[in-house]
């Protein structure tokens, strides 16, 4: 039996009620409960006792605010997964290889032309680049006017790690030699464009997910 869109909707309210601020994690919770309370109802159960039996399955007591933190550490564990298997399947491209390799070896060439001050700033300023492309989709996310997501917080968290890791170990480099400065510094950028590169790709998987969970809640 299908549940009609009332329903369906007295659902949604009572999960959000109960604690599930995040819509796209209230619509997964709600694909759940709605086919759990149609198979219920379906073996004789009333509408009302069904949906309480169901949140009563899903740890239900007095609330399910657990669930928020289920929730997030999931959804924490799969980008996580993503964005480590980005960087790796970077380097399963020829091409790509071939990329790093020659950019790496570009920033070395540089390190031995250029003095120390000029390539520091330049590494500086290649290291602060990707703020303009992470400004540009936050605005063009903005302008899209999503709710509060789970999702997209973490898709915007793997798409800046590198700006929160990394600039620490800069900050504890200036004591160092300048040729360990230089060395330090290719490293730095080398990750942190891995990083850039394969966050980006998290992001907008998050995006698309979103997304489709929007049209999915608008249907």
């Amino acid at each position: 039996m299908e549940l009609t869109k009332e329903q369906i909707q007295e659902i949604d309210n009572r999960l959000k009620k109960d604690g599930i601020k995040y819509w796209d994690l209230r619509i997964e919770l709600l694909d759940h409960v709605v086919s759990d309370v149609e198979s219920r109802i379906e073996n004789g159960e009333e509408f009302e006792k069904s949906v309480t039996n169901s949140f009563i399955a899903l740890g239900w007591n007095g609330n399910l605010k657990h669930l928020n933190k289920k929730g997030w550490q999931n959804t924490n564990d799969k980008y996580r997964r993503e964005h480590f298997k980005g960087i790796l399947n970077y380097f399963k491209s020829l091409k790509n290889i071939f990329l790093f390799v020659v950019s790496v070896s570009m920033l070395f060439y540089l390190s031995n032309t250029l003095t120390f001050k000029v390539f520091k700033n330049m590494c500086v300023i290649l290291f602060s680049l990707p703020i303009i492309l992470i400004v540009f989709l936050y605005i063009k996310q903005f302008s899209k006017k999503y709710k509060k997501s789970v999702n997209l917080d973490y898709g915007s968290f793997y798409l800046t790690l590198s700006y929160m890791i990394l600039p620490g170990v800069l900050s504890i480099i200036n004591s160092q030699q300048e040729f360990t400065q230089e060395i330090i510094w290719i490293v730095v950028l080398s990750v942190h464009f891995l990083s850039i590169y394969s966050g980006y790709k998290v992001y907008k998987n998050a995006i698309t997910r979103v997304e489709n969970m929007r049209k999915q809640l608008l249907s």
